[in-house]
């Protein structure tokens, strides 16, 4: 339905309906995806698991498994440019082929060193060449451990506000904002004075498309040695195969690794999982997972090189515990479709007397029960009957009285809550100066200092806190084009050119009046 207006909705869709039932999906698929427009066909996962692009790519890849025999498998989620150990792997150990004793008998790995107040990534300059959300992900994340973070966009925007400025207030934190006229000699000229002052380069973009920025591996080295690029597209991977370069986002890799018909319960009912970001977000960290990878290599070697994510890719971590298939392995029959309330008896939403919980006993299962008079009389009883059992038993006391019941052991029952409320518990206003980010995993800052004029809340930056090092709460998204004059002004441009440059369209300093565009 988005962006096309609700007078020309129903006629446009009729018309698309009808075209697209002529051919079938694949060819459809074929046909755009050389047209450069992004499509996709609707596949379950056991159909990704062999498709040919997937094989060739190395998203998906084929072990010898001493159980099972031959087994495909989901590839890497980051990697190398040229790491052929990307595209071979061994099959995994048996469960429990190592003694506990000689796991625990393991000495301790020694901690890097660092004395807790600088960040892991202090004086690392990062090029942000992307846009939307999965690309500017890696800058946002970067800029958390240090990393002093440059964002390039174009001086007219070449998508809406909703995919620059409301996305950009949480994936474009801490970051400078330039705008360029990449297709004039003075944009180019400034380019090249921005890549040869950083140290990473990220864009988001196919392998055409990154060789037509001149940001092949051959002319990064030319530039500097090393110069790292973080690079991610949709359908990228370790190797080239027949849709390395068709274009997508987040929906189109749902949709091609079977994200959208196990949450959707079918074929005949795919369904989105979330509006935006459920596949966008998890590709950025692991291009920084990439990085990470990339500048231990330069640490050892002093070569930079390209480091590489895909959205397919974070398409199967997503779903990584299905993501297997083998001659005579067990149906893709797990609980799909919006109306799934958890898989098996154990580990199950149910309804309280006073509200829903989640039931999760893994590990324990009807032993977890056995503990319980409530449910004394349901432990023999067959698991396909437990669940309505089960609930009527839950539905006569409250939650709080279930989680006491539970509690001191490895089950538990949890309420289910909303985010909304999930955010008032842990929100910090950002004014008060002493935001906290040890305390919890999940926390909330509510920039109140925002320079669109109003409050803002957003995640805090404490997913992964380190020991030893400091993490910086990235400062607001800035207006885009807000630091042109002061980035070109540190890359040797003088005043004069400054202004010449912005006369003549070759630079800008903002895309509108105001901060969130009317």
């Amino acid at each position: 339905n988005y962006p096309v207006g609700e007078r020309d909705r129903e006629r446009v869709s009729s018309a698309m309906k009808a075209a697209f039932l002529t051919k079938p999906s694949f060819e459809w698929e074929a046909l755009f995806g050389a047209a450069k427009a992004p499509a996709t066909a609707q596949r379950f996962s056991k159909e990704w698991l062999a498709d040919p692009h997937a094989l060739a790519s190395g998203l998906v890849l084929e072990v010898d498994d001493p159980r099972y025999g031959k087994m495909r498998q989901m590839g890497n989620v980051a990697w190398l440019a040229g790491d052929a150990g990307a595209l071979q792997k061994s099959p995994g150990p048996e469960p429990d082929s190592a003694p506990l004793s000689d796991i625990l008998a393991e000495v301790p790995r020694t901690a890097a060193g660092g004395d807790g107040e600088g960040g892991w990534l202090d004086g690392l300059k990062v090029l942000d060449l992307t846009n939307v959300i999965a690309g500017p992900t890696i800058g946002s994340t970067l800029a958390r451990y240090g990393a002093q973070v440059t964002s390039i966009q174009p001086v007219d925007p070449s998508v809406d506000p909703w995919n620059t400025v409301v996305f950009g207030l949480h994936a474009h934190r801490g970051k400078k904002s330039v705008l360029l006229n990449l297709r004039s000699d003075d944009g180019q000229l400034a380019l090249r004075r921005l890549i040869e002052a950083s140290d990473v380069i990220t864009m988001n973009g196919t392998d055409e498309q990154r060789d037509a920025l001149g940001l092949s591996e051959a002319q990064l080295a030319a530039i500097n040695p090393r110069l790292i690029l973080v690079q991610l597209d949709a359908f990228g991977g370790p190797a080239r195969g027949p849709k390395s370069d068709h274009l997508g986002y987040d929906d189109l890799a749902q949709a091609a690794t079977g994200v959208m018909v196990r949450f959707g319960g079918g074929m005949q009912t795919p369904e989105e999982h979330a509006h935006f970001g459920t596949i966008d977000v998890l590709t950025g960290f692991c291009a920084c997972v990439a990085l990470g990878a990339a500048l231990l290599r330069l640490e050892k070697t002093g070569k930079g090189g390209i480091a590489r994510a895909a959205l397919a890719g974070a398409g199967n971590l997503i779903q990584a515990q299905l993501m297997y298939d083998f001659d005579g392995r067990a149906a893709f029959d797990e609980p799909a479709g919006r109306e799934a309330l958890g898989w098996g008896p154990f580990y199950h939403c149910y309804r309280a007397a006073d509200g829903w919980m989640f039931f999760a006993a893994p590990s324990e299962g009807r032993e977890a029960l056995a503990r319980l008079p409530e449910f004394a009389d349901l432990v023999a009883m067959p698991e396909a009957e437990m669940v309505a059992a089960i609930s009527q038993q839950f539905a006569t006391r409250n939650v709080a009285y279930w989680s006491q019941a539970f509690a001191g052991t490895s089950s538990t029952v949890m309420p289910l809550g909303s985010l909304h409320d999930t955010r008032d518990a842990v929100l910090q206003p950002e004014s008060d100066d002493r935001i906290d980010l040890t305390r919890g995993t999940f926390s909330v800052i509510r920039h109140d200092q925002h320079p669109m004029g109003r409050w803002c809340d957003l995640v805090a930056p404490n997913a992964v806190r380190p020991a030893r090092a400091a993490i910086t709460i990235p400062g607001p998204m800035p207006k885009y084009g807000a630091d042109t004059r002061l980035v070109l002004g540190e890359i040797g441009f003088s005043r004069n050119q400054i202004d010449a440059m912005i006369a003549s369209g070759a630079i800008a300093e903002s895309w509108s009046g105001k901060y969130l565009p009317e």
